[in-house]
């Protein structure tokens, strides 16, 4: 921190992290986000069969047959996909094979009329009988990340406020202000960051992800205002600016056992996810990288001179308090 203070690199990163905000917020002003689509509500036929039996001139007769009863039905599917499903013992491909219809319009009834014509033609068709056929529809609602991620982010900016709150009354303002400039950073420059990168994100994602890195950063900054505390009360630090700048410097290997483990979850989180979850999942480790930077540099940049100016009060008030002696007083006059 006292290289940062003595090269004013302070003050560079402050004021890259300023342009990043004010671009981010005229950028999103003008274009918004770039925003997934959500998953659209849809409707599916699913038929699932013994891939070991020859029906390779069967199966060209069960897509035919399907394509009947949806044309009957007044339906028209807008995806067809064919795939092996896996052997749930080694997994590897399994004996089974899957025709899946995916329809976009047409009502609940006519669906579920086409796919019971479907399972009533095949057990009628004695052709169909060792290849298993099993008949299926499912109704898949639309998936609306907006709610959970607007919820998720009210939830995480109200704990950031209680535990801002409790920095303030705990640790003394001048660790309650640096959270909240922490805090305030982290919660602007993750989502101008999404805005000038255009990143895919989901809607309402990006407040998620800003509430979450104010979160992070206020749990980071309580393991730096910890030190700050413990270091005041042993009398290790003289000043309160040594104080600071030493239990910063200590609090970095803490924060890592903190954020470290974050990351990991977030990673694997990514890697397992189906689809676009992984978009929706691997941005949140920008809410640890930003907390991160802020906390090291940020906060006790914003700290050191506000402590300074309570100890140098506070030490003027005892001064003005303090028995100089009769005779000193009289030479002083």
């Amino acid at each position: 921190m006292t290289k940062i203070k003595d090269n004013k690199l302070f003050a560079l990163l402050l004021a890259v992290s300023s342009v990043i905000i004010v671009a981010g917020i005229i950028l999103y002003a003008l274009l918004g986000f770039n925003a997934l689509a959500d998953v659209p509500a849809s409707k599916t036929v699913e038929l699932r069969y013994n891939a070991l039996v020859e029906i390779e001139d069967k199966e060209a007769a069960l897509g035919k047959l399907c394509e009947d009863a949806f044309k009957a039905n007044g339906l028209s599917y807008t995806d067809k996909t064919q795939s092996k499903l896996l052997d749930s013992n080694n997994l590897n491909e399994g004996n089974e094979s899957m025709l899946v219809y995916t329809f976009s319009a047409g009502s609940e009834a006519k669906v579920q009329a086409a796919a019971e014509a479907i399972r009533t033609a095949v057990a009628a068709d004695a052709a169909y009988a060792d290849a298993d056929v099993f008949v299926s529809w499912h109704t898949q609602t639309a998936s609306r990340f907006y709610e959970s991620a607007w919820r998720g982010a009210i939830a995480l900016a109200v704990g950031a406020i209680v535990a801002l709150a409790y920095v303030a009354i705990r640790y003394g303002v001048s660790c309650g202000v640096a959270g909240l400039v922490c805090c305030a950073h982290d919660a602007l420059l993750v989502p101008a960051f999404f805005a000038l990168t255009r990143i895919p994100v989901y809607a309402a994602a990006p407040l998620l992800y800003a509430a979450a890195a104010a979160f992070v950063s206020v749990v980071l900054w309580l393991l730096v205002c910890a030190k700050i505390k413990a270091k005041g009360k042993s009398g290790e630090a003289v000043t309160g600016e040594l104080c600071i700048l030493s239990a910063s410097k200590e609090s970095r290997k803490p924060m890592l056992f903190v954020a470290l483990p974050f990351a990991a979850v977030v990673l694997l989180l990514g890697a397992v996810a189906v689809g676009g979850s992984a978009l929706f999942v691997l941005p949140m480790l920008l809410s640890v990288a930003c907390p991160l930077y802020s906390v090291n540099v940020i906060g006790p940049a914003v700290a050191l001179p506000i402590r300074k100016a309570f100890d140098k009060k506070r030490e003027e008030k005892k001064n003005r308090g303090a028995y100089v002696g009769k005779k000193k007083a009289e030479a002083e006059t």
